[in-house]
């Protein structure tokens, strides 16, 4: 198992089976439908026939948000540098001879001479004129766009209001009933912008990941914190963001914080994107990856690298041993840490001085909320977690966790005993997620008050517990 969880956005062209089954086989963990592109019936039809096949996988469901994108339908339309392209906001034209946006009134907002980036700011104009509801611009950075593409004006003010849309309510609500692992709220703003979902779903079982794509989330990132279950960092609009001049450093910013409130971060956009043409990443592709991994990242995520089944499978294969190179060096530092000595933290520190000095080869985490492998996950410890829980929705969703695997098991949770935590390292050993050779180190909580957290520690040679209890 490896530290890091490569999360794959899967399109009409890779959501058959068979090639899920490679794409898991290769090292995806985690799957992931963007409703800004795919059509509301094929994501229904889609998490349905992942529950069916993969009902261990957890899935990701994306809501658009307010972003400003193109409307024209079953557009693919190459602009070469120095070519002339038309922004409108007004009604469609005849075969796409205009770019129509889904904003009416943006045309009012932008200025001659001004900046405009498409598809994450891999094509870039600059605005010549304005007319009526047109927006004329000249091509310095060619090439194609598509329906669904997301565009950003320079210099205009970022308008997220953090309101839930039409849009977005109406798939909230089919997601309530499929219950996805995951919704993904673009362009997140705010604490109230994650209430008001929590409010519309009302339903605790799916969890929320928080996607920081301009300053606005960066400056309310510790409420956002307070409340959301994951952060997605969206590098593709968060770089174009007003007054975020490195999104080098603005990730690392989101990573650290994170991490200090114990929540996974998945970074994503264009890490592999070459990929989509070529056989080999860019050593800057190789590089960035390997930076969100020492960052302190949960997860790298592939969108078009694996929408488009030519180059799907290379790209996970790819990101794989990128990932599993850059955690072996990072195991090799080992860096302590020191914060304020509450139970959960000292617990920490424990753990790590047992994995010094004694070769642990698993540690067990006996969980509800997942809290604990959370906190123990971000000091990329060696040895594998098993997350163990009796919810089989929370199993899923630990399946993000830096590191970590989510178990499921029936098995009630006591608060009087200690007794459900050997039955379920039994459980674990009669799966086969330990062995006779395994020596485990066990968090758990014992005797549970409001408030409890991490305060039960076990080492336990696993061939003792079998020969003692007769396994």
């Amino acid at each position: 198992m490896k530290k890091i969880k490569i999360v794959c956005t899967i399109g009409p062209k890779t959501s058959n089976p068979d090639l899920i089954k490679l794409f898991k086989k290769n090292g995806m963990d985690i799957l992931r439908l963007n409703s800004s592109h795919g059509k509301i019936e094929w994501i229904k039809k889609t998490i349905k026939d992942l529950r069916k096949n993969f009902s261990d996988i957890p899935i990701i469901l994306d809501l658009p948000g307010s972003k400003i994108r193109i409307q024209n339908k079953n557009l693919i339309k190459n602009f070469k540098k120095g070519s002339s392209i038309v922004f409108t906001c007004g009604t469609n034209s005849y075969k796409n001879e205009k770019i129509v946006l889904n904003d009416k009134n943006i045309y009012k907002k932008v200025h001659k001479q001004s900046l405009v980036f498409a598809d994450d700011g891999n094509l870039l104009f600059k605005i010549i004129k304005k007319k009526d509801k047109d927006i004329y611009c000249q091509t310095l950075e060619g090439g194609i766009l598509k329906s669904g593409k997301g565009i950003s004006f320079e210099k205009v003010v970022e308008t997220t209001t953090g309101k839930v849309s039409k849009n977005e309510r109406k798939i909230l609500k089919f997601a309530k009933k499929l219950k996805p692992d995951f919704i993904g709220v673009s362009y997140t703003v705010s604490k109230s912008h994650i209430l008001s979902i929590k409010k519309i779903l009302n339903d605790d079982k799916i969890s929320i990941i928080a996607k920081i794509e301009n300053k606005r989330g960066i400056d309310n990132l510790p409420g956002i914190l307070s409340i959301a279950d994951a952060i997605m960092i969206d590098r593709g609009d968060l770089s174009l963001s007003a007054s975020v001049e490195n999104i080098t450093l603005a990730q690392k910013k989101i990573i650290n914080i994170s991490n200090k409130f114990s929540k996974p971060v998945i970074v994503a956009t264009d890490l592999l994107k070459s990929m989509i043409k070529s056989n080999i990443p860019t050593k800057s592709e190789i590089a960035d990856i390997t930076n969100a991994v020492h960052d302190g990242c949960s997860a790298t995520m592939l969108s078009e690298e694996t929408v488009f089944d030519q180059s799907s499978l290379s790209s996970i294969i790819t990101m794989k041993k990128i990932i599993n190179s850059a955690t072996k060096y990072q195991e090799l530092e080992n860096k302590s840490f020191y914060e304020k000595k509450n139970i959960p933290d000292t617990t920490c520190l424990a753990a790590i001085e047992i994995c010094k000095h004694l070769p642990i080869t698993k540690i067990i985490i006996i969980t509800k909320t997942g809290y604990a492998a959370r906190k123990l996950s971000s000091f990329n410890l060696k040895p594998n977690i098993y997350a163990v829980t009796n919810n089989k929705i929370a199993a899923r969703s630990f399946n993000l966790i830096k590191g970590t695997e989510g178990i499921y098991l029936n098995i009630k949770f006591l608060q009087k005993s200690t007794d459900h935590i050997i039955n379920s390292v039994k459980n674990l050993y009669k799966i086969k997620k330990i062995s006779k050779k395994d020596l485990i180190l066990v968090i758990a909580v014992g005797y549970p008050k409001k408030g409890n957290k991490m305060n039960l520690t076990q080492i336990h040679n696993v061939k003792d517990l079998v020969k003692s209890f007769r396994w």
